[in-house]
C-alpha cells in the first residue's frame, strides 16, 4: 500500500460529501459525540444491506464510508490520506501509529455482507487504539507511512521474512535444545512482528496473545529441570551472565542487514539489558542466537564469530554460553538425550500463532 497526502481540493470535496450525507440521513440533527453518529450510520448500513440492488448500494456506499471516516478524524488521532496499491486517489483514514482504514473498502464489504464487523465495532477498535480487527479494508502501514511505498514495502518484506522464519523454526524443531527453547524463539519472533506494527507494544502484550492462542505449549517440566541441572546446576546467574556477555560482544561486531535491524535491533538490545525477559539462560541463549542471526548480513561470518567467542569464553567453539563447567570441552553441551514429549505440541501451537499473525496483518 502507498500512502500520500490528499490535496486541499480533495479534502474540501470530502467535507462537502460528508455534510450532504449526514444532512440526508440524520434528519433529527447530528449527535455531538462521534460514536453516536456512528450508531446512527449503523442503521443506514443495515437499511442498505437489506434494501436496494447492487447499483443502488454503490451510489450510497462512498458517502457512508466517508461519513464514517470523518467520525474517526473528529475523535482525534486520525487524518485523511490517500491509500492505494497503485498511487491512485483513495480517501482513507490513517493513524499516527500507521494503522489505516480504507473506508470505502471496509463499508462496501459490510454492505455486501462480506464482513461481519459492524461500524460500531470497527469504530470502537480503531478509536481505542486496539489491535487491528480482521476486517476488509483495515491494514497496518509502517509508522511514517506517508513517506511512500518504500517504507510500506520494507514493513511487508520484514513480516514476510519473519513468518517464513517461524515456519522454518516450527518445522526444524529438533535443531533446538528443548521444546521450551523452541517456544521461546517463536514467541520472541512473534513479539518483534507485533512491536513493528504498533509503537509502544510491550512483551507482556505479546505473551498475553500467546496465552490466548493456547500457550505455553511446552510441557516436560521434569525433563527440562534435569537438563538445566546438568547445564548450570545452582549457577543460574553465572549462566545468564555468560550468555549476555557472549552475545553482547557478537552483537557489537555484527554486520547487520539495515531493514531487519530497524525492527529487531531494539528488542535485542532490550534483552541484553534485561535478560530475564527471555526466561532461563538456555531460552535466552536460543532467543539471542535466533534474533541476531536473523539480522546478520552474512550468516556464515556470524556463525564464525560466534564460534570464536564461544572458544574464547568457554574453551570450545561448540560450547553454548549457558554451560557452567570447567574451562574446555564438556559433555554438558552434547545432545541432551532427554525424553521430551511436547515437540509437536509446540510446533502445532506455533502454527496457530502464525495463523493469527497472518489474519491481523
Amino acid at each position: 500500500m502507498q500512502a500520500a497526502p490528499l490535496s486541499e481540493k480533495h479534502l474540501v470535496e470530502l467535507e462537502q460529501a460528508v455534510d450532504r450525507a449526514l444532512d440526508q440521513w440524520l434528519v433529527g440533527g447530528r449527535p455531538e459525540r462521534p460514536l453516536d453518529v456512528v450508531r446512527a450510520l449503523e442503521r443506514v448500513l443495515l437499511f442498505l444491506r437489506q434494501n436496494g440492488d447492487a447499483s443502488a448500494q454503490a451510489r450510497h456506499v462512498s458517502a457512508l464510508a466517508f461519513a464514517f471516516g470523518a467520525q474517526l478524524v473528529r475523535g482525534g488521532g486520525w487524518r485523511w490520506e490517500s491509500v492505494s496499491e497503485d498511487g491512485s486517489v483513495n480517501p482513507s483514514v490513517v493513524a499516527d501509529d500507521g494503522r489505516a482504514c480504507l473506508v470505502v473498502d471496509a463499508v462496501t464489504a459490510m454492505v455486501l455482507g462480506a464482513s461481519r464487523t459492524s461500524l460500531v465495532e470497527l469504530f470502537g477498535a480503531l478509536s481505542a487504539g486496539a489491535d487491528l480487527p480482521s476486517a476488509p479494508g483495515v491494514t497496518k502501514l509502517l509508522a511514517g507511512a506517508g513517506e511512500g511505498r518504500g517504507a510500506v514495502e520494507t514493513q511487508a518484506r520484514f513480516e514476510r521474512d519473519v513468518l517464513a522464519r517461524l515456519e522454518h523454526v516450527r518445522k526444524a524443531l529438533r535443531m533446538w535444545g528443548s521444546p521450551e527453547e523452541l517456544e521461546a524463539v517463536a514467541e520472541h519472533f512473534t513479539h518483534v512482528v507485533y512491536a513493528s506494527r504498533r509503537q509502544g507494544w510491550a512483551f507482556e502484550q505479546t505473551h498475553a496473545r500467546w496465552v490466548d492462542a493456547g500457550g505455553p505449549f511446552a510441557g516436560d517440566a521434569d525433563e527440562h529441570a534435569i537438563m538445566r541441572a546438568r547445564l548450570w546446576g545452582a549457577n543460574v546467574e553465572t549462566a545468564r551472565q555468560q550468555v549476555t556477555f557472549g552475545y553482547a560482544g557478537v552483537w557489537a561486531a555484527l554486520q547487520r542487514e539495515a531493514d531487519r535491524e530497524g525492527f529487531v535491533g531494539p528488542w535485542v538490545e532490550v534483552l541484553l539489558d534485561a535478560p530475564t525477559l527471555a526466561g532461563t539462560p538456555d531460552r535466552l541463549n536460543a532467543v539471542l542466537f535466533a534474533l541476531i542471526g536473523f539480522v546478520a548480513t552474512d550468516p556464515q561470518a556470524y556463525v564464525a564469530h560466534l564460534s570464536a567467542t564461544r572458544s574464547r569464553m568457554g574453551g570450545h567453539e561448540l560450547r553454548p554460553f549457558h554451560v557452567v563447567a570447567p574451562f574446555g570441552p564438556t559433555e554438558a553441551a552434547l545432545p541432551y538425550t532427554r525424553k521430551f514429549e511436547t515437540w509437536e505440541s509446540v510446533s502445532t501451537g506455533i502454527r496457530t500463532v502464525l495463523e493469527t499473525l497472518r489474519g491481523t496483518a
